[in-house]
């Protein structure tokens, strides 16, 4: 059961995507190694000397720039006769999405939430990794591909809540980017998580140094190490 207690007047929960609710090894292998072997090909390099060249050109551009995030531009920039779509299956085996992801979305959906992404990547990568998720979300906001921003800032939760005809404290927002998915949701009201997958481990580890049950780490309620703490009493 989700804790209703917990959640108050929530009428919508927001999920990230890389991180959340997928591995980051698809999109990885999508930019550095499909674009890089295309490259290589296209241009009769090994694979170490075209990674270098795109390498030096994605940095050049740079992440604050809109750019970084349009895999269309690089594939003219680079002069690759190669599409999206083909480049996306042929590393579709790439994708993983997390164990507890659909039997969460799965029990949120039947309490009555709406489930929307709220993701920094562009719309193309989303809607081809979350497949087997779609039908859970009724809407899907990219902050790269919708609102033309390089990162999700406060003023992106504010458009989606006006979207969504939702005041901010009626949404809980799930990410695992400390500023964007994490402190700019909460700057507007926003009850957001932060998604520290690696937290599990790391406690584990500080247990067995403390001896079993007795680490000494304060929990904090808005840190969680996977999904089923969002429905389910603490895990970590």
């Amino acid at each position: 059961m989700v804790r209703a207690e917990r959640f108050g007047e929530v009428e919508v929960f927001s999920f990230d995507v890389d991180g959340t609710l997928v591995g980051p090894g698809f999109a990885d292998s999508v930019w550095l190694r499909g674009i890089p072997a295309a490259y290589a090909a296209k241009e009769g390099l090994s694979f170490e000397a075209a990674f270098e060249r795109i390498k030096r050109e994605y940095d050049q551009i740079g992440e604050n720039r809109i750019e970084w995030y349009k895999i269309d531009y690089w594939l003219k920039k680079f002069g690759l006769k190669l599409s999206s779509t083909k480049l996306f299956h042929e590393y579709e085996s790439e994708i993983r999405i997390y164990e507890e992801a659909e039997g969460v979305l799965n029990l949120l959906k039947e309490e009555g939430y709406e489930l929307v992404v709220s993701s920094n990547a562009a719309r193309e990568f989303i809607e081809f990794q979350i497949q087997p998720l779609k039908h859970f979300f009724s809407r899907i906001f990219s902050a790269t591909s919708d609102f033309g921003e390089v990162k999700k800032s406060d003023d992106f939760y504010a458009r989606v809540c006006e979207i969504l005809g939702v005041k901010p404290q009626a949404v809980v927002h799930t990410g695992d980017h400390w500023v964007f998915d994490f402190l700019n949701p909460r700057k507007i009201g926003i009850q957001a998580y932060y998604l520290d997958r690696t937290r599990a481990k790391n406690l584990a580890d500080e247990d067995c140094k403390n001896g079993e049950g007795k680490s000494e780490r304060t929990e904090d309620e808005f840190v969680i190490c996977d999904l089923n703490e969002l429905v389910d009493s603490p895990v970590c």
